[in-house]
């Protein structure tokens, strides 16, 4: 599903900062990984790379089958519609609705408005927000945010999910719901990769974690 191979990455202008160094990891299609390490520890960066926000400034990076550094801006545009992520600051539209904002993803890939309408309404309902889709984000609260950030991603089932913490606004019963999705998805064969600080719930559901510090990998536990 993705391969790193002694990848390195820097960050901030002419002062170039050092995030990473000499990452290699191989993950197989359809795994749950957890990405663990203190602040700073470069968990972000590595999620911005597979995401293909940044560009690693060394190394190498497979992702679904693409070498990212010598792929084509059109090929990387269609590799990203199939990478689902959820980030810390929710990066919803403000200027559009909650439903508006969970259907982005399935317009992008020109599905009919019927289908679309389904499917919004089925993931609302499910995150327990069923009532709020004509909302704006900014009139909502930050775990509601967050759970439909995390319906944004997860709607179109994509091959690759990445989340950074994405249980920090939710309650123990929405954090347990979330995790049995992800789980149910990675058996359907989407690999998904989540940040967390929360030792307790990675004590609760135990799998696979990769762990940096300070821009080194730590252990790759499988």
């Amino acid at each position: 599903m993705f391969r790193l191979h002694d990848v390195s990455y820097a960050h901030g202008g002419s002062a170039r900062v050092a995030a990473l160094s000499h990452i290699s990891l191989d993950v197989p299609q359809g795994e749950f990984r957890w990405l663990l390490g203190p602040s700073g520890a470069g968990k972000s960066s590595l999620l911005s790379i597979l995401s293909l926000e940044v560009q690693a400034s060394a190394g190498m990076v497979e992702i679904l089958g693409v070498p990212v550094m010598q792929a084509r801006r059109s090929n990387l545009a269609r590799l990203r519609r199939r990478i689902g992520t959820v980030w810390q600051d929710f990066r919803l539209l403000p200027d559009l609705s909650v439903f508006d904002n969970v259907a982005l993803p399935l317009r992008l890939q020109h599905r009919a408005e019927d289908e679309i309408a389904h499917e919004v309404h089925a993931i609302m309902k499910w995150v327990g927000l069923e009532n709020r889709l004509d909302a704006r984000p900014l009139q909502l609260s930050g775990g509601e945010q967050q759970r439909v950030a995390i319906a944004r991603a997860v709607i179109y089932r994509p091959a690759l999910l990445l989340a950074d913490e994405p249980t920090n606004a939710l309650d123990e019963r929405q954090a347990g719901r979330l995790m049995a999705m992800f789980h149910r998805l990675a058996e359907l064969g989407t690999t998904i990769v989540v940040a967390t600080h929360n030792d307790a719930i990675v004590e609760k559901y135990p799998a696979p974690a990769i762990e940096l510090a300070h821009g080194h990998m730590v252990r790759d536990y499988r």
